[in-house]
């Protein structure tokens, strides 16, 4: 893979220059504001990735000869800083591109039906496979009933059998034994009291519908290896494409290794604009710079417990832009004191909501609930599975608060 860069007065004409110069699956992977002494050409650096797309022709001997190419035009506002000949590939001679996008899937958003989301959900599913080959935390299990009981989850010959229950189901003695007693002093049903005490103890969090001529601003959170970018992907697709929303993309600070090219070519197969920024501080300029209405969704790098500097300087700049909603991104099978613990370290971000991973993975949503009650922050997205978009829905807390009162886990507490 090769770069090449770009001068433009915008991001969008660098764009059309790139994808008629260097083919379809350009990828941006930088823009940011042109030296002074470069202004001349545009107001913008832009820069891209490619896959040279020279013919190669073979000669009897095996060698192989790279044949003339022709120069392309360049009438556009976009001012390329070297300009190599190049010669279009065809059909015959391209090399086979497992993530080459159809034309079908560039059209505008306004165009499309029912079957490009289909045709979307195929191109994702093909980079999912090519560059992870499968889950990120391997095959979901299988949900089975949660009869197993945890340590000291017995209690008592005497303890009430709702608060077994809900121990069994991963929920504390305190809090369980808590709850019940909130649902028995209030007479009547006590098991319907008590999924209304839990539900009323859950803050709702619910995605606001969005409303053309509004910018929304979704930031997603967290330790490494939790499922951030996945789950960013899905609520593109989920909570935007599909509802005719404009929708960008952006992604700052330092990844590992590939995952900015996996993000931007995410981007490229939702068409969709995606930005890179090295810091807070020029995405912060990006932000604010053009008035762009539409839903905004932000990619942070997973944080250790070390990077305590990172973490203060995530804190001021969403000190500074109040308006960004933060996902925490955890996992749904994570004990509650290690659910506990991130939740600590990350408070300093502020007004955060949860969204859990791996919902299909656990037999019990016991940590869930006690977090969301222990802490006071609701979570507005339940992770339930690996296929993008579908295995993302609305946290439905009645369900949730349901799952833990009854003897059969309900692994998957989603909307509907």
């Amino acid at each position: 893979m090769q770069t090449k860069t770009y001068f433009a007065s915008s991001v969008p004409a660098a764009l059309d220059v790139a994808r008629k110069e260097l083919g379809p699956e350009a990828m941006l992977l930088n823009s940011k504001p042109a030296a002074a002494e470069s202004r001349a050409f545009g107001r913008l650096e832009v820069t891209f990735a490619y896959e040279p797309r020279r013919e190669e022709v073979q000669r009897p001997g095996g060698r192989f000869d790279l044949g003339p190419e022709p120069r392309l035009d360049a009438r556009s506002d976009a001012r390329s800083e070297f300009r190599p000949e190049t010669r279009p590939a065809t059909p015959q001679n391209r090399p086979a591109d497992p993530f080459a996008v159809p034309a079908a899937s560039r059209q505008p958003r306004a165009s499309r039906s029912d079957n490009d989301l289909e045709e979307l959900r195929r191109q994702v599913e093909a980079l999912r496979a090519a560059v992870g080959g499968g889950s990120e935390y391997g095959q979901p299990a299988a949900v089975v009933p949660a009869r197993v009981p945890f340590p000291g989850a017995w209690g008592r010959d005497n303890d009430n059998p709702m608060v077994m229950r809900m121990q069994r189901n991963g929920v504390s003695e305190s809090l369980a034994r808590e709850l019940v007693e909130a649902a028995a002093a209030r007479g009547g049903d006590t098991q319907g009291n008590l999924i209304d005490e839990i539900c009323r103890r859950i803050a709702p969090s619910r995605f606001e519908e969005w409303h053309a001529g509004e910018t929304r601003m979704l930031a997603f959170v967290g330790p490494a290896g939790r499922g951030k970018t996945t789950s960013l992907v899905k609520v593109a697709v989920k909570f935007g494409i599909a509802h005719r929303v404009p929708v960008r993309i952006y992604q700052v600070g330092s990844h590992g290794v590939g995952c900015q090219e996996q993000l931007a070519r995410y981007a490229t197969i939702l068409g969709v604009p995606f930005f890179a920024s090295e810091s807070l501080e020029s995405l912060n300029l990006s932000l604010t710079g053009d008035g762009w209405k539409g839903l905004v969704l932000l990619d942070t790098p997973g944080i250790s417990p070390a990077a305590t500097g990172d973490l203060q300087d995530l804190g001021r700049f969403f000190a500074r832009r109040p308006e960004i909603e933060r996902h925490l991104v955890l996992r749904a099978d994570a004990r509650s004191a290690d659910i506990a613990y991130m939740v600590s370290r990350f408070s300093a971000l502020g007004n955060l909501r949860l969204l859990f991973t791996g919902a299909e993975e656990t037999l019990t949503t016991g940590a869930m609930v006690e977090t969301m009650i222990s802490t006071g922050l609701g979570s507005t997205f339940s992770g339930t599975g690996q296929d993008i978009p579908d295995d993302l829905e609305e946290l439905d807390i009645a369900r949730l608060a349901r799952s833990v009162c009854t003897e059969r886990a309900m692994a998957v507490p989603a909307a509907g």
